[in-house]
């Protein structure tokens, strides 16, 4: 695991590099009501599978691009090669590259801010660390005191069953932030910038490298499942919200 765990981390540089050099230039490849896909997305996806198969051709992948490849080895890559389309897309700096590996048990997750060259890392059972300085959770235990990170997903349904839970929550907090990475909004819990993070909908490769971010970091991961939605629910673990979903 420490050779993908380190190849890992070049990768996201590389790809961060090439997604930087690219910023202002976002070419849209396919349109949807609420989302939109680049040549960017495409071409960074490639950097990343590229380096991957040359290294380790007998390992399995999912990526959020190109869809999910059986491997022989047991490793499992997850990837979201742009996390934060819309926002590149449109000239607003605050996106990422996310890349988790899991065997059985093991694992781990890197998350990198190719703007302002900050790199989330986390291996299981070693802890979470910010550009190599470890990181932890907030100590927020009061309703009232949280910082929220909140997202809406793409899905009409999905955008509506949030502003449900929203509806519930926003007077309840201290202050809310909707930046449009998930994978960053997960890591800015890890890193105790906000103390919760809320989002129905996303994707495994939204969020399997922040979740192991998150956990080493001593926070909590939780998924609600209802109407075969989830509910996304990242947390410093003192700060508990079991009851948003059934209830909204």
């Amino acid at each position: 695991m420490k050779k993908r765990f380190n190849l890992a981390k070049k990768i996201v540089k590389k790809s961060g590099a090439f997604l930087n050099k690219q910023f202002g230039s976002g070419e849209i490849s396919s349109v949807s009501a609420y989302d939109v896909k680049l040549r960017q997305d495409i071409e960074s996806e490639k950097i990343i599978l590229n380096e991957i198969v040359r290294n380790f051709p007998d390992d399995g992948y999912i990526s959020e691009e190109k869809g999910e490849k059986k491997g022989k080895s047991g490793y499992l890559w997850i990837i979201d090669p742009l996390d934060g389309t819309v926002n590149y897309y449109r000239g607003i700096p605050h996106c990422s590259v996310s890349i988790a590996c899991v065997k059985d048990t093991d694992g781990f997750g890197v998350v990198y801010d190719f703007f302002r060259d900050e790199i989330f890392t986390a291996q299981r059972g070693n802890g979470a660390f910010l550009n190599g300085d470890r990181i932890k959770v907030s100590k927020t235990n009061n309703l009232k005191d949280v910082i929220l990170g909140f997202g809406l997903m793409k899905g009409k349904e999905e955008i509506q069953d949030g502003l449900r839970i929203f509806s519930r929550i926003a007077d309840k907090v201290k202050k809310i932030r909707m930046m449009g990475s998930a994978a960053l909004d997960i890591c800015y819990v890890a890193a105790g910038r906000t103390d919760v993070f809320l989002e129905v909908g996303l994707n495994i490769w939204d969020t399997a490298a922040g979740k192991i971010v998150i956990e080493e970091a001593g926070g909590i991961y939780q998924e609600y499942l209802k109407d075969n939605k989830k509910l996304i629910f990242v947390s410093n673990s003192l700060i508990k919200m079991e009851c948003i979903w059934q209830n909204h």
